[in-house]
């Protein structure tokens, strides 16, 4: 069963995260889909606008041979051909899905999330119980940085820029009254 944080985060946000996670760290980021195998790994968080939502971050620490695959008949006609990420949900990898601001309902957040699934042979791939500890260092810092309008374990943490955004919006969350 895999673990996961409700975060909402702006460029500045993500900037002071990436910072974070790379203190002491060799850490990697990649995206599920690009034109070719190189453009899967970025130096940091693209623009939003341009369909960058979701983020995959690699603590090389945690030995992994990453495969590959093309996107075929299924995918849009503009993505066909596109390199993915094969196997990316039993990799020792933290997924970071972005929050949507413009959502003004206020019910996409973004999050971490460790899938924690294990391989075909029933293994991890790597050790867990070290990941569980880096996962978890990673989720202490986004509560102890951001605030939450509701408490409660599924209510988004707001780092400080998203706050003083969120502050100046309409959105509310499930059971949040404004």
């Amino acid at each position: 069963m895999g673990k996961q944080t409700a975060v909402a985060m702006t460029d500045e946000d993500e900037r002071n995260f990436l910072d974070f996670l790379r203190e002491g760290q060799d850490i990697r980021l990649l995206t599920l889909f690009a034109p070719s195998p190189d453009a899967i790994w970025v130096d940091k968080f693209e623009p939003r606008e341009n369909g960058n939502w979701m983020y995959l971050i690699w603590n090389t620490q945690f030995e992994h041979s990453f495969q590959y695959g093309k996107l075929g008949a299924q995918a849009p006609e503009a993505k066909r051909g596109w390199t993915y990420l094969d196997g990316h949900s039993r990799a020792p990898l933290i997924e970071y899905s972005r929050h949507n601001f413009d959502d003004l309902e206020g019910r996409t957040y973004g999050r971490i999330y460790w899938s924690k699934l294990r391989d075909t042979s029933g293994d991890y791939g790597y050790d867990v119980e070290a990941f569980a500890q880096w996962y978890d260092r990673v989720a202490r810092w986004i509560r102890k940085n951001g605030r939450q309008k509701v408490r409660g374990a599924y209510y988004p943490y707001y780092l400080p820029d998203a706050w003083a955004k969120y502050g100046e919006t309409t959105i509310q969350g499930p059971g949040e009254s404004g």
